[in-house]
């Protein structure tokens, strides 16, 4: 597709942004003490050279009792200097527009100095479930100030433009939100009144930076809250946003608290684009859309049929700060796409990490790398074309080093086709496309249908050798478990084995058997486009449509001695995984340890007691082992060993693409 309305200029009040690519603020955790350190200039210079239009920093704390303490802040004159400099920087070496997020997180916040946080109304939230103290007048005003007082920094420091965060859970969209605004003053009750406070926000800036200052507000399309602000709501305040002095409005989801899914690989590209598309008919002014369109053609059509005037690539820019160039220069093939995993980015900020990337080793680490080509190139031989084998193998030719890379199966992936296998994670075969199309660009001898052995080595005796050969299922020892109808769950998740009866027992918990369960239980699902048809021609009820989407046919069980499934599973993919299970009817069983597998039933140990389980279907999800016999193999030959991924010890593919990039860097 050719990209047309993604490259064209647009114009917000009076600043001209090169396309229509916007980078919103996101949360990164790489700095303690507010300041603007050398960790995020680099991680934001790298994206500004990539190509992005308008890059959005942040967000910034307005106060440091408004925030966590994480993030970097604007509220001291010190601050403003440095930012100053780093953006005079960015503009005389490129053409990105530099945009600033101010925050204010009120009942979300934990004050570094130890007070209450602060709400419209003294209700907790999920996030902290601390009570806030309910803001007076005075507080309100104040707060008002604060981001009055920040704009002017802004401004001071060189920003293009001033965006107001008004979403996910954050004051002004506590104010907004009936669920946690119950004043019964002027800034509660009425529609009018809740939005009173966000709106003298905006009149508060508008007054201090003048008419001709670009001023956007980032909002929440629908809360996805019962009872919380819907679309509707959302389209009230945002025509009343424009009237109050705001120039654009940055279009996102809902709230954190959610139980809607919204960033995960199950969400589909554009899902809600709906939202910016119904606020963009109640205002005249730009309207950003945002979630799942990192795909520069879902972009790029998103874009023509009007439903939006600009996109925001968040997460897609963490995975490939140059996408934007990549897109405009047709040079997709070597575009590393966001596959929606969450595992390095929100993740990482629930648990309180650093933001990084599973398939960007440098996101975070702009400022600890230099891929320099080498003086003396080596000759390497990689066995094993997972994500690992294929990241070193990536790392090492743009090193410059002569690589070959060796896989026995006919395909690339590894384990990564069993991992797209389950429902809503197809997108993860999107690494696969995406490390191939480099390891073409970076001119890596890629050998199919080809298992390297001792005597391939020992002919071409290679500088160094790469194990990379991954891991198959474990074994365990119980009774029956040579069954015809015991299984592994690798079979189930390639699509090799479809046989499956109607009571299912699947042995294991980790993220593996709860997919492998989700999986079997959507295998007699109609698949969206059938339901979509369905639900057009109204040809069910919605109690039966609900069946249809939800109803297995089986009765599946997930048994495991841990006391909590998918423990393996990041926080913000795993309750939506829960989530689809529950829906689904899979029964999942902690505490319970396999015994025996009979002909049709499992004997299982819970507690000090003995249970029974019907199954016909036995399904083993118990873990893998690394395959490395390669390594003793050549034990003694003069050839360097370096073994990575499964093939070192089982492990998430963000260790594994790590490992193999840091892993082609000590080549020396």
């Amino acid at each position: 597709m050719e990209f047309i309305k993604l490259f064209e200029p647009i114009t917000i009040n009076k600043l001209t942004v090169k396309n229509r690519i916007a980078m919103p603020a996101m949360a990164l955790g790489y700095t303690h003490d507010f300041s603007f350190n050398e960790r995020l200039k680099a991680f934001y210079r790298s994206r500004a050279k990539g190509g992005v239009g308008l890059m959005t920093i942040g967000p910034l704390a307005i106060d440091p009792d408004a925030v966590y303490p994480n993030m970097p802040g604007l509220f001291n004159d010190d601050q403003v200097e440095v930012l100053k400099a780093f953006l005079d920087e960015l503009h005389r070496e490129t053409d990105v527009k530099v945009a600033i997020q101010l925050m204010h997180m009120g009942r979300n916040a934990v004050p570094m100095s130890g007070v209450q946080s602060l709400g419209p109304s003294p209700i907790p939230g999920k996030m902290t479930g601390q009570v806030p103290r309910e803001m007076t007048i005075e507080d309100i005003k104040t707060a008002i100030n604060q981001f009055a007082q920040s704009a002017i920094k802004a401004q001071t420091a060189g920003f293009d433009l001033i965006e107001i965060i008004a979403c996910t859970g954050y004051l002004i969209s506590q104010f907004l939100s009936p669920l946690s605004n119950q004043r019964h003053d002027k800034y509660g009750g009425t529609p009018e009144n809740r939005m009173r406070f966000g709106l003298e926000v905006i009149a508060a800036i508008r007054a201090v930076i003048g008419t001709d200052y670009p001023i956007g507000i980032r909002i929440a399309g629908n809360d996805f809250l019962e009872g919380g602000s819907t679309n509707q709501d959302a389209c009230l305040f945002a025509a009343e946003a424009e009237k109050a002095g705001a120039d654009v409005i940055n279009v996102t989801g809902g709230w954190h608290e959610t139980y809607i899914p919204q960033l995960t690989t199950n969400v589909p590209p554009g899902a809600f684009l709906y939202l910016a598309g119904r606020i963009r008919e109640s205002v005249q002014i730009p309207v950003m859309a945002s979630n799942r369109l990192g795909n520069p053609i879902v972009a790029e059509k998103a874009l023509r049929t009007g439903i939006c005037d600009m996109i925001c690539w968040g997460r897609p820019l963490i995975a490939d700060p140059e996408l934007p160039d990549k897109a405009q220069a047709g040079r997709l093939n070597e575009a590393v796409f966001c596959i929606a995993c969450n595992q390095g980015c929100f993740d990482a900020v629930i648990s309180g990490q650093p933001v990084h990337c599973v398939l960007n080793p440098m996101a975070g680490r702009e400022d600890e790398f230099t891929l320099k080509p080498v003086n003396s190139p080596k000759a390497v031989m990689v066995a094993g074309g997972g994500p690992a084998g294929m990241e070193f193998a990536i790392t090492a030719a743009r090193l410059g080093h002569q690589v070959s890379l060796y896989e026995k199966a006919d395909h690339l992936g590894g384990q990564l086709v069993q991992a797209q296998a389950s429902p809503g994670k197809r997108e993860l075969g999107n690494i696969v496309t995406s490390m191939k199309g480099r390891m073409a660009e970076a001119a890596v001898d890629l050998h199919l249908n080809t298992e390297l052995n001792v005597k391939t080595v020992k002919q071409e005796k290679p500088d160094v050798l790469v194990v990379a050969t991954g891991a198959h299922p474990m074994k365990i020892s119980v009774p029956g478990i040579n069954k015809p109808h015991v299984i592994n769950a690798w079979d189930i998740l390639d699509d090799s084995f479809w046989d499956i009866g109607q009571d299912v027992v699947i042995v294991g918990g980790s993220a593996t058997g709860c997919e492998t369960a989700h999986k079997i239980a959507s295998m007699k699902h109609p698949d969206s486009d059938v339901i979509s048809f369905l639900s057009y021609h109204q040809a069910e009820d919605a109690e039966q449509m609900k069946k249809l989407q939800h109803d297995s046919g089986r009765n599946i069980t997930i048994i495991d001695i841990v006391p909590r499934m998918a423990g393996n599973v990041g926080p913000t993919s795993r309750w939506s995984l829960m989530k689809s299970l529950n829906l689904s009817g899979v029964v999942m069983k902690t505490g319970t340890r396999l015994l025996e597998i009979a002909d049709a039933e499992v004997i299982v140990e819970v507690g000090q007691k003995k249970e029974s389980i019907k199954a016909d279907t036995v399904v083993l999800a118990i873990g893998a082992v690394s395959v490395n016999h390669l390594v003793s193999e050549l034990s003694g030959e003069p050839v360097h060993v370096v073994t990575i991924g499964d093939a070192a010890s089982p492990r998430r593919i963000t260790e594994a693409v790590r490992e193999g990039f840091e892993a082609a860097l000590k080549l020396t």
